[in-house]
């Protein structure tokens, strides 16, 4: 990342109080957690960070058509949280506030392992919060748009990041806003955190300049999810269930995490490729099928949910931007758009937080 952020960044000045000054304009697209954090961190460094966002963005936490994974568990591990903190200061307590539900790690886990059963639980001095990933995002979008210098665009879908007349950087962003309107922001600097990257690959094709070579690493996993009330009694020990599989004979495994509304979000992984799991009976019988009872335990006595939702991931992808001898000045690819990680292992939100705080590091001039 601090190569990447080299190689975006070639210019900065000192103002007079002695403060560093990127530039005039950062443009950050998508308002993710990666985009998000991202636009944090370089407030410090830009006059004006505009963030763009293609989904209308309601003032309440609720999923949008942008983040499909976001009906599904998603962790946001001690590292990501202490990123996310020290970029917006009191994010940690906004999150508390909001809900979110603390855990201990691995204190407050029943972790399963087909070989030995449950772990024996241990203080090793890490917490983290449990949430839903509509409510983390709400809560960094109201810290991120309460600095002075954030301008956050909803309903904002980017056509393209339009190239300088050098051809070897970036003038600005084109988008279309809310109205329909075709709008051109200048910027000193473009934050890719689209997810896909699809931005920042157009441009190289509009440079003439050859793709990144990219890894990808087979994954083929299948979600269902539901989301349950958490029935009085039905926990011991812990809050939170990481049950894992046993390749070949048992291929499914479920994760147990507690939401912000006192309710369990849930999830049953499945690498095998077989059907989606379509009724609340199946659901059930999917769950006395893993390799220990707890989770069926759990649910003996909990209601049907409203529905089953479902997402596949096939794939793992690294783009290598690292390894280009250059990137576009004033471009900067991030998240998923620079590697997509396994979703099985919580790390997605965790490596963007990561990444975003590296700006405020790395910067030039720091």
């Amino acid at each position: 990342m601090a190569k990447l952020i080299e190689h975006g960044l070639s210019f900065t000045e000192r103002r007079p109080d002695g403060s560093h000054k990127v530039g005039k304009r950062a443009v950050v697209i998508g308002a993710g957690i990666g985009g998000l954090a991202t636009a944090g961190a370089l407030a410090q460094y830009f006059e004006q960070v505009d963030i763009l966002e293609r989904d209308r963005l309601a003032a309440t936490a609720g999923s949008r058509s942008g983040t499909p994974q976001d009906r599904h568990p998603h962790g946001l591990l001690a590292g990501g949280l202490r990123a996310l903190d020290q970029i917006f200061p009191g994010f940690e307590g906004g999150l508390v506030a909001a809900g979110a539900v603390p855990v201990g790690f691995a204190r407050d886990v029943q972790f399963e392992r087909p070989d030995v059963g449950a772990l024996p639980k241990r203080d090793f001095g890490i917490s983290m919060l449990c949430a839903t990933r509509p409510a983390i995002e709400l809560v960094l979008r109201r810290q991120a748009k309460a600095i002075a210098n954030i301008t956050l665009r909803p309903a904002a879908r980017v056509t393209g990041i339009v190239p300088a007349a050098d051809g070897a950087g970036v003038r600005g962003i084109r988008f279309v806003n809310g109205s329909g309107g075709s709008e051109m922001l200048d910027a000193d600097l473009v934050v890719d955190a689209s997810g896909r990257g699809a931005p920042t690959l157009t441009l190289f094709d509009a440079l003439g300049w050859d793709r990144p070579q990219m890894t990808e690493i087979g994954v083929d996993i299948s979600y269902a999810t539901v989301v349950v009330e958490i029935a009085p009694g039905a926990t011991a020990d812990w809050k939170l269930v990481l049950t894992q599989p046993d390749p070949p004979h048992g291929l499914s495994h479920a994760i147990m995490a507690p939401t912000e509304d006192g309710r369990w979000i849930i999830v049953i992984a499945d690498h095998s490729g077989s059907s989606w799991i379509e009724t609340w009976d199946a659901f059930l019988e999917a769950s006395r099928l893993l390799t220990t009872p707890t989770l069926s335990n759990a649910l003996r006595y909990a209601r049907p949910p409203d529905g089953i939702r479902h997402y596949r991931f096939p794939v793992s992808t690294w783009k290598h931007f690292e390894r280009l001898p250059r990137l576009p000045r004033g471009v900067l690819p991030v998240a998923d758009a620079f590697c997509r990680f396994n979703p099985i292992h919580g790390q997605g939100m965790s490596s963007a937080a990561k990444q975003a705080f590296c700006f405020g590091t790395c910067c030039p001039g720091r």
